[in-house]
């Protein structure tokens, strides 16, 4: 039994009449009637009462007729789901994030993502360090990461949405915190606190960088992923850091001190990031998508 037999045993059922539903399936009678003779034999039952004047389902051919209209239905709908998933309108997306992803760019990017395309399913995976989502986009369980940009690898591809600015942070006491300009060789002697080192965090990564250039290694006394963590240590006098420029808009904690690094600082992009050849096409509309003219 193929398709063809199934179709054109509808379309003779929903004329009655051989000679019309040839002409509805552009082809001869002949050749009609005999495919319909194949599929009785198949299936082992007359489907069809036929006399000179007019066809007429029997009581079995009436029941297949029901079954196979929503084999055919069924069908139809699979056909258009596939195609829907070829154009990204349905499907999966799987999304990493980092930890200040989650307040730049996640939400507006979900927003939007969603108005766009409300049937693809997200699968969200975070907060993790940019190191950790580049190792997961390498290994296909991720098709998508928001993170820290540059990442450096050949098989990775990525856009810029923001640039983040860095800033030295101390409490408000601090015997430095009231100059006017900064001198990050200064604190070559203080105990820093920082993001975890060695993890995939580029925010450490770019402060011991900067450090460096100023001629020093950073003491870091504590560590921590989280970023509010990493203020109320600084705040409670426990060492000093260097952090992106918009935490001292985000964390509402007193007794802290931010002083711009100045000319010349290092910087860190942040956008989305993903491996080349990824054929998803959630990941293609996803792109469609003018997120960075959102994001201020």
């Amino acid at each position: 039994m193929e398709l063809k037999h199934l179709r054109s045993f509808m379309t003779v059922a929903q004329e009655r009449s051989f000679t019309r539903a040839a002409e509805r399936l552009h082809m001869a009678q002949p050749p009609l009637s005999q495919r319909i003779k194949q599929l009785e034999e198949e299936i082992g039952a007359q489907l069809f009462e036929r006399n000179t004047r007019s066809v007429a389902l029997t009581e079995a051919g009436k029941v297949f007729h029901a079954e196979a209209g929503k084999a055919l239905d069924q069908l139809a709908h699979a056909v258009e789901a596939c195609r829907r998933a070829s154009r990204g309108e349905i499907g999966l997306l799987r999304l990493g994030y980092s930890g200040r992803a989650s307040h730049m760019l996640l939400p507006r990017l979900l927003l939007s993502f969603r108005s766009a395309f409300p049937e693809v399913e997200l699968d969200l995976d975070g907060p993790h360090p940019s190191g950790a989502l580049r190792e997961k986009l390498l290994e296909g369980q991720l098709d998508v990461a928001l993170c820290f940009l540059p990442i450096s690898d050949p098989e990775i591809e990525s856009c810029d949405y923001a640039d983040i600015d860095f800033v030295m942070v101390m409490p408000s006491d601090h015997r430095l915190a009231s100059g006017a300009a900064l001198n990050l060789a200064a604190f070559a002697e203080e105990p820093f606190v920082a993001y975890p080192g060695g993890q995939g965090f580029l925010l450490r990564d770019t402060m011991d960088a900067q450090c460096r250039r100023a001629g020093f290694e950073p003491r870091v006394v504590r560590e921590s992923p989280n970023s509010q963590v990493l203020m109320c240590l600084v705040a409670a006098g426990v060492g000093v850091s260097i952090v992106p420029r918009e935490l001292q808009y985000q964390e509402e904690i007193v007794g802290l001190t931010f002083k711009p690094l100045g000319e010349g600082a290092l910087r860190l992009t942040h956008g989305m990031a993903w491996k080349k050849g990824n054929a998803n096409p959630a990941l293609k509309s996803l792109l469609s998508l003018d997120i960075a003219a959102r994001v201020p």
